[in-house]
């Protein structure tokens, strides 16, 4: 799914005034399950006056102006607020209004959810008024925003799913910036606050619209009696989910607190990063050996790229498993008919039902019947195939960032920013064989739970100079990524 990305100027109330008072709309796209959706556009119409507004935001915020005097939030003169972050959650970048009643020192900070500070911003002399900020991360999680002024504080929280090239607290500009593949350029200049008439009473008319799936859909008409300030819910029934944070699961958290970012694609709901945990779930085991020991059939074993996670991590790679730490413990509990470890030093074993293995608690490793499933689906979108190859959907499942490039139409490589329409935005994290790591930036493999015989098991793997996802057998002993999907 392609998404806008523009900066915005959120319009702040600091005073009432006696012979006008501003109505305040708030608007925002939701789907039928109260899922977020980005607005490309909202048109208003004031059908008791006759005129018609069309802006152009994410959440677009209108201003209208009515004579008489109502009631209407005032900015109280010893408050310091934040107002919640939009959109929310985001991929990379948000925009925060910052109110402060009065010209001093302010300090803002960024923390994550273990309490480490991420990012800070700091005037000693900041003006009193409403200050739009832009928020950027680099890492996918659940963060707060935090501001302080002579020992008043306010706090927002944040949930992020994207990088946004690094982390960063700065003020927002009010110069529109849009950018769209799949629509035409709207010749609309961005309008926050409306010249037309407008009474307390008037009758109006809204309506959204978004970008779902590369096609343009309208919401529901929202018509009302508008005689105040409001958040205006722009309901799309048909829209799908695909692309963004999964219903009630924005995020997911691993036993060692590790916190993952989710994606809906149909009716699956995955993980939208790598597993990084280091231990497992079962046994607290320690999964990283010693440097210098190679994988083995029997262990279970996990691997940073190269050994280097400070170069790794941040990069999102997560860890490389072998299979016997994909699936993690090996007993009936998990419902196991059988265990045979005398092949080979390899285990072969039989189970029935999901298998967690090493995910967090409600999800489980991918069979190889869930990832075709995955695949199936997305080659049914039209929106998600290239070359109208049915077959050619790496694209829509690859990240647009850190791939190899290439000339070869509809592969991974070619023009990277067309890539992950889906929002399942797969790294080439590569993969490891005993002490060799190979292919990063080149290519993506995902372990599912299927065994194939006694010594190998089912992956999926994405390359840069090919267009679709291809199905392999692949040894037991190998590193390749986990993806986890929810039960």
């Amino acid at each position: 799914m392609k998404r806008f990305f523009t900066t915005m100027l959120l319009c702040c109330l600091t005073a009432a005034f006696i012979q006008a008072q501003p109505v305040t709309l708030t608007f925002t796209g939701r789907d039928a399950s109260n899922q977020y959706i980005p607005l490309t556009r909202v048109v208003a119409s004031n059908l008791t006056k006759g005129w018609q507004e069309t802006l152009v935001w994410p959440d677009t915020v209108l201003v209208m102006t009515a004579t008489g005097i109502g009631d209407f939030e005032t900015f109280q003169e010893t408050s310091l607020r934040l107002s919640q972050n939009n959109p929310n959650p985001f991929d990379g970048t948000t925009f925060v209004n910052l109110q402060v009643a009065e010209k001093g020192d302010v300090a803002v900070e960024i923390t994550d959810i273990a309490g480490r500070v991420v990012e800070t911003f700091h005037e000693t002399s900041l003006q009193a008024g409403c200050h739009p900020l832009r928020i950027t991360l680099s890492s996918p999680g659940l963060y707060f925003l935090t501001a302080r002024q002579d020992g008043r504080t306010a706090s927002v929280k944040m949930v992020n799913r994207g990088n946004g090239g690094g982390n960063a607290v700065a003020f927002a500009g009010i110069v529109e910036t849009l950018h769209a593949t799949s629509l035409p350029q709207p010749k609309i200049a961005h309008r926050g606050a409306t010249d037309n008439p407008f009474d307390l009473g008037d009758q109006m008319e809204y309506v959204g619209y978004a970008l779902i799936n590369f096609e343009e859909v309208e919401s529901d008409h929202v018509m009302q009696v508008q005689d105040a300030s409001q958040t205006v819910v722009l309901t799309f029934p048909n829209s799908q989910s695909d692309g963004l944070p999964c219903p009630a699961t924005p995020t997911v958290t691993d036993h060692e607190g590790n916190v993952y970012a989710t994606v809906q694609i149909g009716d699956q709901c995955w993980m939208r990063d790598n597993l990084r945990t280091t231990t497992s779930p079962s046994t607290g085991t320690y999964l990283i050996p010693a440097a210098g020991t190679d994988y083995t059939c029997a262990g279970k074993q996990a691997f940073w790229y190269n050994n280097d996670s400070a170069t790794y991590a941040p990069m999102n790679y997560g860890l490389l498993y072998n299979w016997n730490a994909a699936v993690d413990t090996f007993n009936t509990a998990y419902g196991e008919t059988s265990v045979n470890t005398d092949y080979n030093n390899a285990v072969f074993v039989t189970f029935s039902g999901h298998r967690r293995g090493i995910c967090p608690a409600g999800w489980h490793l991918p069979s190889d019947a869930e990832l075709t499933a995955l695949t199936d689906y997305v080659s049914s979108q039209s929106g998600y195939i290239f070359g109208g190859n049915s077959s050619f959907i790496a694209k829509a499942l690859a990240s647009t960032e850190g791939w190899n490039t290439i000339d070869s139409t509809c592969a991974v490589g070619n023009d990277p920013s067309l890539n992950n329409a889906t929002g399942f935005s797969a790294v080439p994290a590569g993969y490891c064989s005993g002490s060799s790591f190979e292919t990063a930036g080149h290519s993506a493999y995902f372990w599912s739970s299927t065994e194939y015989g006694m010594i190998h098991a089912w992956i999926r793997g994405l390359d840069y100079n090919y267009a679709d996802v291809v199905r392999y057998e692949s040894l037991k002993g190998y590193g390749y990524s986990v993806r986890c999907l929810r039960d």
